[in-house]
């Protein structure tokens, strides 16, 4: 850059670079939803097209940013976690913050149509913030996700009465509240089943439970182009119906049908997840995520381990994740070689 007598106004510029060999977490939040949720008409209490742009959106983030080690969302906000060692943007916080954030919201509006096709673009633009926070150790780290997946199950299920109430019930929204008022979730329970033949538990995970973006392992079939996540048959806390919500999101093809739970557009209908994101397993991009166990090998039939963005339903509160699928998250991280 050419010095002028004008340069020494950088000198003005604060140095906002984040404590290092601490977890960095952006949380993304919309502002304003609940007036953005109503002028689009979502599906009280969940819209499933709504929670899985959400999710195209933040695995959209996770392929431009490799080194998101993890990313949970539920209804209008998305936390990523950076590994202890990223060196993005020299850790400057204005710039990893705003370059999540700008991430977020140009993948939400330009996928809008995917799941909205009703209407090809949104009545007006959706505005997200975002924030960074420091987390020094393990405990904070599974602590905080433990608080929003928390988070996520006391919102649904409030959520899920009131509008039972309120669209079932014929109650006015005013008297709903009232009805739940010092209620605890034993009695919203008790209350969904008996007045309405509802199962809380039976619902799908993705709106209990929130969704969990993962780096993991894609097999390539050895006689067809068709890709699968390395997902164990059965998982903490999941059903086999989890399962196969989960491993719709690797499908490709187009699902012109209205959505439900099961048939909603793929997060990744434009084009193979494979290419669009998954690395091979010795990918200077891959480095230092480390894994739960060993190496990984592929089954018989399957060939070319990729790692890739796999999103599912599942608990994170509690060991079993952490030492699970989610060990290689907070896993010592390989060191580079610096040297011949």
């Amino acid at each position: 850059m050419a010095k002028s007598k004008y340069e020494y106004v950088k000198e003005f510029e604060t140095d906002d670079k984040l404590l290092r060999n601490v977890f960095i977490l952006v949380r993304v939040d919309g502002k304003g939803f609940h007036k953005f949720s109503a002028a689009h008409q979502f599906n009280k209490p969940n819209d499933v097209r709504a929670l899985n742009l959400m999710n195209h959106a933040a695995r959209s983030v996770m392929h431009e940013l490799d080194d998101i080690v993890l990313a949970f969302g539920e209804s209008d906000e998305y936390s990523f976690l950076f590994r202890r060692s990223t060196d993005l943007y020299q850790r400057r916080e204005s710039k990893i913050v705003s370059t999540v954030v700008s991430l977020f919201t140009s993948a939400y509006v330009y996928y809008w149509n995917d799941y909205f096709t009703d209407s090809r673009r949104p009545l007006y633009p959706p505005v997200f913030d975002g924030r960074a926070v420091l987390y020094p150790s393990e405990v904070e780290v599974k602590d905080y996700f433990a608080w929003r997946q928390a988070d996520t199950h006391i919102n649904n299920l409030f959520n899920t009465s009131f509008w039972a109430l309120v669209e079932k019930g014929g109650m006015t929204p005013k008297a709903a509240e009232v009805k739940l008022s010092g209620t605890d979730s034993k009695d919203k329970n008790e209350m969904l089943f008996t007045e309405f033949n509802t199962n809380y538990s039976k619902l799908p995970a993705i709106f209990r439970k929130g969704s969990v973006l993962l780096r993991e392992h894609i097999l390539k079939s050895l006689d067809k182009d068709h890709i699968i996540p390395t997902l164990p048959e059965t998982l903490p806390g999941s059903t086999s119906a989890d399962a196969s919500v989960a491993e719709s999101t690797m499908d490709t093809e187009e699902d012109t049908a209205t959505p439900s739970i099961s048939e909603t557009p793929s997060i990744d209908n434009k084009r193979p997840l494979e290419s669009d994101g998954a690395t091979d397993e010795g990918d200077p991009t891959s480095e230092g995520a480390g894994e739960s166990s060993g190496e990984f090998q592929a089954p018989p039939g399957f060939k070319r381990m990729k790692k890739g963005v796999v999103i599912d339903h599942i608990d994170i509160i509690g060991p079993k994740f952490w030492s699970g699928r989610g060990a290689y998250i907070l896993a010592p991280e390989k060191r580079k070689k610096t040297g011949p």
